[in-house]
């Protein structure tokens, strides 16, 4: 997760609070670079929404949907297809 990506993409910034943008930006800035595939994407993911619920906090699907879309920017088409997939497949198991 890039903490540029976060910082610098107005929707995040709109549409999460300052709070939970923090919460991205030290986790992004705690982990390694490598989330150019889905599973390294997926880890981070799980370590914000851990941190998230540690400290009271909880993302909407809307803002995980918004996050995943940020980072999806910065891995190849290839992979973010693979993303897509992986996102459908988890919605369909929650209906």
């Amino acid at each position: 997760m890039n903490p540029q990506d976060l910082l610098n993409n107005p929707q995040l910034q709109q549409n999460i609070s300052p709070e939970k943008l923090k919460l991205l930006m030290e986790l992004a800035s705690n982990n390694s670079p490598n989330t150019s595939n889905p599973q390294a994407m997926a880890e981070s993911l799980k370590n914000a929404s851990e941190s998230a619920k540690n400290q009271g906090m909880n993302f909407s699907s809307t803002e995980r949907d918004l996050i995943i879309e940020v980072l999806k920017q910065s891995i190849p088409p290839q992979e973010q297809k693979k993303v897509d997939l992986l996102m459908q497949m988890m919605k369909n198991m929650r209906k």
